[in-house]
C-alpha cells in the first residue's frame, strides 16, 4: 500500500514545486524603480501647481542665527523675528517672475524695529506706484540684520524650487538617488547639478549649486529640500523641511537650516522655524502695476 502511494506523493511534491517556483517569479518580477525622466516631470507638475495654489501666504519666521568661533565684530547669537510672505510677482515688462520670497524684520533680540510691523503687507493691500522698489529695499534692509561675515539673500526656504521648475530644469543635471524616509513618508532622492550658465545664484567665481529633493515618487510632493554651494573657500548648505498646513491643504515650509563656513572665520548657523501660515488674498501682480 504504501509502494502504491509514492506517484501521489511525488506529483504532489512537484505541484508544490511549480508553486514555490511561480511565487519566485512573481517576486522576481516586482515593478521597476521610477524611471528619472518621469520623475523630474512629477516634480516639475508638482510645483506648477503648488505656485499656481499658492496665490500669496504669509507666515511668522522666528529665526536664530550663531556665531561658532570668536569674534570682536558681531555677537554670538541673533534672535530675528519676521513677516515671511511667498507670493507670485509679475511686472509689465518682465512677465512672470514667479514665486518669490519676501522677509521683513520687525524684530532684533527682542528688540522691535521702529515702523516695521506689518509695512510688508500694507505695501500688497495698498499699493502704489513705486510698491516693488519699496518691496526690495525691504528685503535689502532686513538682510542687514543677519549675522556674521558672509552678505546673503539666498536664505530663504523657497530658493531651491526653482531649480526644479519646467523651465530650469535643463540647466542641471538629475540623478536619481536612494528611497529614504522622512517622518513617516517615503520618498525619493532627487539629486541635481547645476550646468548652465548665467547661474541661478549668483556669485563672484559662477560657482554652480548643487542638491537633492526628498519627494513622493507619485505625485511629486516635496517634502524636503537641500541646496549647497561651493564658491571661493566659503561652503553653503541650506536645508528645508515641508509639513502639512491643513488650513490653507498645503505643504509649506516649516523649518529651515543653513551653515557658512570658510577657513580663519566663525562658523555661522541658522535656524528658522515658520508658523501662523496665512492666506492672502489679494491680486498681488498689482503691486508692480502702474
Amino acid at each position: 500500500m504504501s509502494m502504491a502511494k509514492a506517484p501521489g506523493l511525488r506529483t504532489a511534491f512537484g505541484v508544490a514545486l511549480q508553486l514555490t517556483v511561480l511565487a519566485s517569479g512573481l517576486l522576481l518580477a516586482a515593478p521597476q524603480d521610477v524611471p528619472l525622466e518621469t520623475l523630474q516631470a512629477r516634480l516639475a507638475d508638482y510645483i506648477e501647481a503648488y505656485e499656481r495654489d499658492l496665490a500669496a501666504v504669509v507666515s511668522e519666521e522666528h529665526y536664530v542665527q550663531e556665531s561658532t568661533g570668536q569674534s570682536t565684530l558681531w555677537p554670538g547669537m541673533r534672535t530675528l523675528k519676521s513677516e515671511f510672505l511667498l507670493t507670485r510677482v509679475s511686472t509689465p515688462a518682465e512677465g512672470d517672475s514667479g514665486w518669490v520670497a519676501f522677509r521683513d524684520v520687525f524684530e532684533v533680540d527682542g528688540t522691535p524695529v521702529q515702523d516695521r510691523s506689518g509695512r510688508l503687507i500694507q505695501l500688497f493691500l495698498t499699493p502704489t506706484g513705486d510698491s516693488l522698489t519699496q518691496v526690495h529695499r525691504i528685503v535689502e534692509e532686513s538682510a542687514k540684520h543677519n549675522l556674521g561675515w558672509v552678505r546673503r539673500t539666498v536664505n530663504v526656504p523657497t530658493m531651491v524650487l526653482q531649480f526644479g521648475k519646467r523651465s530650469e530644469q535643463a540647466r542641471s543635471q538629475f540623478r536619481r538617488g536612494a528611497k529614504a524616509k522622512v517622518g513617516e513618508h517615503e520618498v525619493r532622492e532627487l539629486r541635481f547639478t547645476e550646468r548652465a550658465t548665467p547661474r541661478v545664484i549668483q556669485t563672484i567665481d559662477n560657482a554652480a549649486a548643487q542638491g537633492t529633493f526628498w519627494i513622493d515618487e507619485t505625485t511629486g510632493r516635496v517634502h524636503r529640500t537641500e541646496m549647497r554651494i561651493s564658491t571661493g573657500s566659503t561652503s553653503v548648505v541650506i536645508g528645508v523641511s515641508y509639513a502639512l498646513q491643513s488650513a490653507l491643504e498645503m505643504w509649506l515650509p516649516v523649518l529651515m537650516s543653513e551653515r557658512y563656513s570658510t577657513p580663519r572665520q566663525p562658523i555661522i548657523t541658522g535656524r528658522a522655524i515658520y508658523q501662523n501660515f496665512r492666506r492672502f488674498n489679494v491680486t498681488v501682480d498689482t503691486i508692480v502695476k502702474k
